[in-house]
């Protein structure tokens, strides 16, 4: 096997978690209707941040790093156009997540540990972090649209 054959097999399987977890999150917390128990609610909001922590930090650096492998063992020129979508696409996912998914995620799911919080509130607030996630989401299947058709390269 090929260096690059791994790497792009890595690459490959980054995204996949990333998008899949995303997802994933995405139907469940469509299926959340106001009749679902506070509990369920809260369940939810602290497994999304475990979601974060255990899936979608290792897969962003894992997407980052192979990329920037792969880009640079392949001779690929970091102008080409889809090179230049995906590094920004990549820099926006990351962007959204650090500045507002990641640090909600974590007062949400703060919230929903402290005994005698407002469920509305996490609710809310969970309804909003799930909304702005799913542009997220868009962005990062518009990456992987992208990788495949390689615009101008």
């Amino acid at each position: 096997m090929r260096t690059n054959d791994l790497l792009l097999t890595l690459h490959i399987l980054a995204t996949a978690t990333w998008i899949g977890a995303a997802l994933a999150l995405q139907v469940i917390a469509a299926r959340m209707r106001p009749s679902t128990p506070d509990e369920v609610v809260d369940h939810f909001a602290i497994d999304a941040e475990t979601i974060g922590k255990m899936l979608f930090a290792p897969a962003s650096i894992v997407l980052l790093v192979t990329g920037v492998a792969l880009v640079a063992n392949e001779h690929l020129g970091w102008t080409d156009a889809w090179i230049l979508i995906g590094i920004g696409a990549f820099l926006v996912a990351l962007a959204v997540g650090a500045v507002f998914l990641i640090p909600e995620g974590r007062r949400i799911a703060e919230l929903a540990r402290t005994p005698g919080h407002d469920p509305g509130e996490v609710r809310d607030r969970a309804r909003r972090r799930l909304l702005v996630a799913r542009v997220d989401l868009l962005v990062l299947i518009l990456a992987v649209a992208d990788m495949v058709y390689r615009p101008g390269g």
